[in-house]
């Protein structure tokens, strides 16, 4: 029998989804271009513990919460 391992989904919260949106807002005045803009802000958000990734031990955790940035600044653009 095999086991699989649940996978759940990382979703952004409304509070986080709100200081993106507001992050983005204010950088997309700027000269910097999307990518820029986007590591900056996966960059903020890690740093200032808007996400916590604490448990994050091989990157997944990370790697999917980069994604759902991507994914959420790519709708607001």
């Amino acid at each position: 029998m095999k086991h699989w391992k649940k996978i759940t989904k990382m979703e952004l919260t409304t509070t986080q989804k709100n200081h993106i949106q507001d992050q983005y807002d204010a950088l997309k005045q700027t000269d910097k271009e999307f990518e820029e803009i986007y590591e900056m802000i996966v960059d903020h958000c890690v740093d200032e513990y808007i996400v916590d990734l604490s448990d994050d031990e091989d990157g997944d955790l990370y790697e999917e919460f980069s994604n759902e940035v991507w994914d959420f600044l790519e709708n607001i653009k």
